[in-house]
């Protein structure tokens, strides 16, 4: 289960490829979505008599963007994504939710509070999609840094692509009291589970992204990708072992990495 949060402005309407229409459920609605040559079937369903249009038009520039990153599953795979009623302002409180969209993504299944921000809405799926990819190409979770900063990326991607389409920017802020919160490399890469407040988890979100586009820039998609594969399929395999010893990282490397967790993402 892998909810998490993020700040996004603008707008984006998208025509759809691979569309076809599931009868309508006795109570509300069902759609499914076709990806990867059709080795991925989402199917949509909602609570209301139709699936927003906006859901329909910015799911597969998220699912876009979390392929380009993870990769295709190497079979047929099915993704439900099932449509919530908006939660309580309690509810949102509690759960340190303070945006109008968010998601959770557990084995085969998103649930999905979707919002009329396209950006925010964008960002939501692409992290969650990120997420259930990883979980159906690889035998095991990725460690924490590794999941939640390619989440981050993939959300940031999809994001960006919608506001490109539209010529909007997106604007993403520093957040508050991070420069008191932020992690060491050897801290970050060591976390086993997530921080508990929320400054530090903003801290940790904002610092594992910078480190994940960092690796990803040096090594390229490629090997990105078969770099995420290595530590999926270790749970002992430390995160330097590979860089070193696979792609000749060496000592300036790594402070190089170092120093970008300490920088503003661009």
């Amino acid at each position: 289960m892998r909810p998490s949060c993020i700040f996004w402005k603008s707008a984006i309407v998208l025509s759809l490829a691979c569309l076809s229409a599931a009868p309508a459920l006795a109570q509300g609605a069902s759609t499914n979505l076709v990806f990867a040559e059709g080795r991925i079937v989402c199917e949509i369903t909602s609570p209301h008599e139709a699936i927003p249009e906006l859901v329909l038009a910015t799911l597969p520039i998220a699912m876009n963007a979390a392929l380009e990153a993870v990769g295709t599953p190497s079979g047929s795979v099915r993704l439900a994504i099932r449509l919530q009623e908006p939660p309580s302002f309690y509810k949102r409180a509690k759960a340190l939710f303070r945006v109008e969209a968010y998601a959770i993504q557990e084995s085969d299944e998103i649930r999905l509070h979707a919002s009329n921000d396209p950006l925010k809405l964008a960002f939501r799926l692409g992290h969650e999609l990120s997420h259930w990819l990883v979980y159906k190409r690889h035998p095991a979770r990725p460690p924490l840094w590794l999941d939640e900063g390619l989440a981050q990326m993939v959300g940031a991607t999809a994001a960006d692509t919608a506001a490109r389409v539209h010529k909007q920017e997106v604007e993403r802020s520093q957040p508050p009291k991070l420069e008191g919160n932020l992690f060491r490399l050897d801290e970050l890469t060591a976390l086993r589970a997530y921080p508990r407040s929320e400054a530090r988890s903003a801290a940790f979100y904002w610092q594992a992204e910078a480190l994940v586009r960092a690796i990803h820039k040096r090594l390229g998609p490629t090997d990105f990708v078969a770099y995420l594969g290595l530590l999926c399929g270790s749970e002992t395999l430390a995160w330097q072992v590979p860089l070193r010893e696979r792609w000749y990282f060496s000592d300036w490397d790594i402070n190089w990495l170092a120093e970008q967790i300490r920088k503003q993402i661009p």
